[in-house]
């Protein structure tokens, strides 16, 4: 995904996710601890005013401002913050796991080799995903998808982008559903993936769980090509956000989900455009402009 917006509103590293969740807790509306903040899929930040709808706040890869992306560190951060719902990348290694993690190749985020696809969970398991953002996350491992999901446990909503291209994991759908179909809250459940082919077949095989159309173009009759794959949402580049496609998409009854929004001036955009979520870096800073705006 792109990210716009610069690193210039960071929280120090070392402050994390500590820091993160005091700035969180300073521009909280009166009466709304962070845990109230978390119960609910619309921004609590509404309730400071009855007549607008104010986007949700989906924290990218978990939130990379104040955690390594993709880590329990970033999650949990998320969850005591009481953010609306965090982004996730999945990936299948060899020994069929769904691990979390962006890229499919180990040497970015951590200090692994190779592909995932060709190391089983047991060499996958001990990694240092943490020094890489900071020395003090140094005992950060890979999550699993199902370790993601205990955690959570309902208190947000959790975006699961299939990350299918370029590799293409043989069964990675029905994957997904079996480990889903013991989770108790499918109405907190937003599947996502540039590979609109494994979102048709999960909608060929299961019902209840939002699909989204992940894409970095604007899309002819949106609607009616949302409707061939099994979609109810639209997860669009930020660069594609435009009035009319906004427009379209409401019309034809999609959410429209944007990313990566990282700055003050895209924030007021967006919620101009009046996206539905938007997807951000910087969960602090897009929940202080909503309370400042």
């Amino acid at each position: 995904m792109k990210i716009i917006g610069s690193k210039t509103n960071c929280i120090s590293m070392k402050a994390a996710p500590i820091a993160a969740l005091l700035l969180f807790s300073v521009v909280l509306p009166a009466g709304i601890a962070p845990a109230q903040a978390g119960q609910s899929g619309q921004s609590k930040l509404a309730k400071t005013s009855p007549t607008t709808k104010l986007p949700a706040i989906v924290a990218h890869r978990g939130g990379k401002r104040w955690a390594p992306e993709n880590s329990m560190a970033a999650f949990a951060a998320s969850v005591e913050a009481g953010v609306d719902g965090i982004e996730l990348d999945i990936h299948k290694c060899k020994s069929g796991e769904l691990v979390v993690i962006h890229d499919d190749t180990l040497e970015r985020t951590t200090n692994g080799k190779g592909y995932v696809k060709d190391k089983t969970w047991a060499e996958l398991k001990d990694l240092d995903c943490g020094s890489w953002y900071d020395k003090s996350f140094k005992n950060e491992r890979l999550p699993l998808l199902k370790d993601v999901l205990k955690l959570v446990d309902g208190k947000l909503t959790i975006n699961i982008e299939i990350k299918n291209c370029p590799m293409n994991y043989p069964g990675i759908a029905e994957d997904l559903l079996k480990l889903l179909a013991d989770y108790k809250y499918p109405d907190k459940i937003v599947i996502s993936s540039f590979d609109h082919k494994v979102l048709k077949t999960i909608a060929a095989r299961e019902k209840k769980y939002k699909l989204a159309l992940l894409g970095d173009s604007v899309i002819h009759d949106l609607g009616k090509y949302a409707a061939t794959v099994g979609a109810r949402a639209w997860n669009p580049a930020f660069d594609c956000v435009r009035d009319d496609t906004v427009s379209d998409a409401h019309k034809n009854n999609l959410e429209v989900n944007t990313w990566t929004v990282n700055d003050s001036e895209g924030f007021a955009r967006a919620v101009k455009l009046k996206v539905d979520s938007i997807i951000t870096d910087d969960p602090v800073g897009l929940r202080k402009f909503l309370s400042a705006n």
